[in-house]
């Protein structure tokens, strides 16, 4: 991230049980003075609610890609744009796998794609998924692609 100060982040959230695990890192990182823009899939939204998660940020929580409330109408790049970077955590299993072939079918995964700044990647998952030939493979594509996998 050529070690420039992170002022603005987009934290990506994805379904899975490590999703509650979110809020802590949202409040650390205000208190760190990180201006954090939540964005939610709708799985995470079945363990989190994005209420929770604005009023830690602060923040409107986006969650869908045609959301009315973005002057343009394009969420996906008016807040890939605004980041110094995005961090994805946790990143499901099935998200990872998402970045690696480039579907681009919600709004986290579309502004994965169309961002400019450095994409972090903090998997969770259970152990089994974790050392599935499929994931690990698409662990390292991502690498390759230039993701940070924290």
């Amino acid at each position: 991230m050529q070690n420039q100060p992170i002022k603005k982040l987009v934290l990506g959230i994805t379904g899975g049980i490590a999703a509650y695990k979110a809020v802590e890192l949202v409040r650390l990182l205000v208190k760190a003075g990180i201006e954090v823009q939540v964005v939610m899939t709708e799985a995470a939204r079945h363990f989190i609610t994005p209420v929770t998660m604005q009023a830690l940020s602060g923040r409107q929580v986006f969650t869908d890609m045609w959301d009315a409330s973005i002057a343009n109408g394009m969420p996906h790049i008016e807040l890939s744009r605004q980041a110094d970077a995005i961090l994805v955590a946790p990143a499901s299993a099935d998200f990872m796998a998402k970045l690696v072939h480039g579907n681009a079918d919600d709004l986290l995964s579309t502004l994965c794609l169309a961002r400019e700044c450095p994409l972090l990647v903090a998997p969770a998952m259970n152990r089994q998924m974790w050392e599935n030939p499929a994931t690990q493979r698409n662990v390292q594509q991502l690498q390759a692609d230039g993701i940070a996998i924290l």
